[in-house]
This record gives structure tokens, C-alpha cells and sequence, in this order.
């Protein structure tokens, strides 16, 4: 005899676990029964004549951003593709010519310090050589043999 026909002799099939009569006859009644009512859904607002249309102003509005933006961007890449840095000197004669950078040069304020426009400069070339080469400038004698030290450039 195999050892699951013993177990069954001796327990038997009944596991104690059994259903009432009729329940799942009335299970679906009884459950309806036991949840709470379902409230209606709200009904969706009318909308109005902006509502409808508000979506496609703000994308047009976009758009018209976008489009902007790229004029300008447009705009200044002629610009700058006409100057050249090879030469500045020539590059400040080319900026000249335009009205409204002469405007800005030439009405900036008073109150600009020399130590300013010396910092300014002293930041734009690496060495004396490149200031010199580009402004036709000579140095004296005595100050030809100093170097600038490459810390004082930042």
C-alpha cells in the first residue's frame, strides 16, 4: 500500500472546510448589498468660447516666440560673421562704422576708472607682444626685458 492511500484511510477526505448551503446562490445579492451607494459622476462643465480656443493662441504664441528667436539669431550670426579676429584694430574700425556701436562707445560714462580699462585690457592679451603688434605700440627701452608673470593674466 502506498503511503497516500494510508493517510487517506486514516484522515479520511473531509478537510473541515465546507461551504453553507445556498451561499454562493445569494453571494452577489448579499455583496450589492453590503457597498455603499455609487454617486453619480459630475457632469463635465460647458465651455466657453475662450476655453475652446485658448490652447491654439498659446501655441500660436509659441510659435511666433520661436520664430523671433530665430530672427535674432539670424541677425547676429551676420554680424558676427562679418567681423573677423584676426585683426582687431580693423574689427573696432568695422564696428565703428555701425551707428549704434559708435553711439555706445562714444557716449559711455565719465566715471569709468583707468584702472577699469586697464583691467579690461590686461585680460584681453597674453603677452605685451600681441598689445603691441595690434596697436602699433613701441615699447622703452627700459621696460622691454620685464615679463608679465602668467597669474597676473586672470
Amino acid at each position: 500500500m502506498r503511503k497516500e492511500d494510508k493517510l487517506l484511510e486514516k484522515y479520511g477526505r473531509q478537510t473541515g472546510m465546507t461551504v453553507p448551503e445556498g451561499y454562493f446562490e445569494t453571494f452577489s445579492k448579499q455583496m450589492m448589498e453590503r457597498l455603499p451607494a455609487y454617486p453619480e459622476p459630475p457632469r463635465p462643465k460647458k465651455l466657453t468660447g475662450w476655453q475652446r480656443v485658448k490652447p491654439y493662441v498659446y501655441m500660436a504664441a509659441m510659435f511666433a516666440g520661436i520664430w523671433c528667436m530665430m530672427k535674432m539669431f539670424h541677425v547676429a550670426s551676420q554680424n558676427a560673421a562679418a567681423v573677423q579676429l584676426d585683426n582687431p584694430p580693423e574689427n573696432i574700425v568695422l564696428a565703428m562704422q555701425d551707428a549704434n556701436t559708435y553711439d555706445y562707445i562714444c557716449t559711455m560714462p565719465d566715471d569709468i576708472s583707468d584702472f577699469e580699462v586697464e583691467t579690461d585690457l590686461s585680460q584681453s592679451y597674453d603677452n605685451i607682444e600681441e598689445f603691441a603688434a595690434d596697436f602699433d605700440y613701441q615699447l622703452k627701452p627700459e621696460y622691454a626685458s620685464l615679463e608679465i608673470p602668467a597669474t597676473a593674466h586672470t
